[in-house]
């Protein structure tokens, strides 16, 4: 038979990461467009520093595109979006395989013993500890707004599905 405590500790486990999912996937995504628009205006900018070496510009807008680039390049080097961006995605498709994991442990709890329950319902948890370390190793720091964004969101859907 499976305790309250079990029953509840499986429940927050999944509605935390079914939020999981959805932040993991929205910080990816403001990575890639955040990277985006760096080379996009890289992009911009080195096309003006070849018409400034043309000499087709005035001499304020060449020197403002070469410090413009210089910027650029530096920022896209330090913030390293593209890095950030594709372990944020790497995280993303772990979570949401465990978020399967997750619900097919709610939907068997009753069929499981509460040690075995426990049990898995611990492996998952380690699981989610070192998928989401990945994170703190590539030294992206936590969106708050997002995330309570992204709990809201999961709580609605979990809502929805679960009929809680």
């Amino acid at each position: 038979m499976i305790t309250d405590h079990t029953r509840n500790d499986v429940w927050q486990g999944l509605l935390d990461i079914a939020r999981l999912v959805r932040y993991y996937e929205a910080l990816s995504d403001r990575h890639r467009r955040h990277h985006f628009a760096i080379r996009l205006l890289l992009l911009i900018a080195a096309t003006g520093g070849v018409a400034a070496l043309l000499e087709l510009l005035p001499d304020g807008i060449q020197i403002l595109s070469g410090a413009l680039v210089a910027v650029l390049v530096a920022l896209d080097f330090v913030t390293d979006y593209a890095k950030k961006a594709a372990v944020l995605h790497a995280i993303s498709i772990e979570c949401s395989a465990l978020e399967i994991e997750w619900e097919d442990l709610w939907g068997n709890l009753e069929n499981l013993g509460d040690a075995e329950a426990r049990e898995n319902h611990a492996g998952l948890s380690r699981r989610l500890v070192h998928v989401t370390g990945a994170a703190g190793h590539a030294d992206i720091r936590e969106d708050r707004k997002l995330n309570e964004h992204c709990e809201a969101a999961a709580y609605q859907v979990i809502q929805d599905q679960y009929g809680v």
